[in-house]
């Protein structure tokens, strides 16, 4: 069954410098709604972007913050963010080659799947999706994808989680901790290293704070 990507698997795994992981977890060539990342997007455009070049331009101005006068310890721990953040936009940047190589697939929604999508991001959820808050675009766009294609859904968002449960009970899924989890199992990278991963994920905002195992 291929799999379905949202912004937030993607990201955090880019950010980790383990896009190729991922990959080999999930069989490559995966598929990414075009909210998600869009090749084409219009460099100069500020609004109507995909969501991980939103990400990329967000580390980029972080990158090229200057720094204030107030003194060598503010300015060293800004050069240290500044260097944090432009390692973040070359790792993030790597999804354009992915897609390039045809190891990430670009979708477009069928009409089918803009309805549902349209659904689940309206400003006025149905509660009979089990909704209290609409779903990102990339979120609701994935979760249609994963249910009108019977595809896997791979995301870290619980309201999405809570939605295909309601709309398509026992749906396949993937987190990004269960991941490391049969990574390590697996015998693809070690549970040392898979709790490394996840700490690299976090310090960069990622909010599960449960490692994948317990610490030796």
């Amino acid at each position: 069954m291929p799999t379905v990507v949202d912004t937030v698997v993607l990201h955090y795994f880019l950010v980790a410098d383990r896009a190729e992981l991922l990959l080999e977890l999930l069989d490559s060539p995966v598929g990414m709604p075009r909210i998600v990342f869009d090749p084409d997007d219009d460099e100069g455009r500020e609004i109507g972007v995909s969501e991980l070049r939103r990400n990329i331009r967000y580390e980029r101005r972080l990158a090229n913050e200057a720094a204030p006068d107030d003194g060598d310890d503010v300015a060293r721990e800004l050069e240290d963010a500044r260097a944090s953040a432009e390692t973040r936009v070359q790792r993030l940047c790597q999804i354009g080659d992915l897609v390039a190589d045809g190891r990430i697939e670009v979708l477009d929604l069928t009409e089918e799947e803009q309805e549902m999508s349209a659904q689940l991001a309206s400003s006025e959820p149905d509660p009979a999706l089990g909704l209290l808050v609409a779903l990102d675009d990339g979120e609701a766009a994935c979760v249609a994808i994963a249910i009108e294609r019977r595809w896997t859904l791979a995301t870290d968002d619980t309201d999405a989680l809570r939605v295909l449960d309601r709309l398509a009970p026992s749906h396949p899924y993937e987190r990004i901790r269960r991941l490391l989890i049969r990574a390590a199992n697996d015998g693809l990278i070690t549970e040392t290293e898979a709790n490394d991963i996840h700490a690299v994920m976090t310090r960069a905002g990622f909010w599960d704070r449960t490692r994948p195992f317990p610490e030796p």
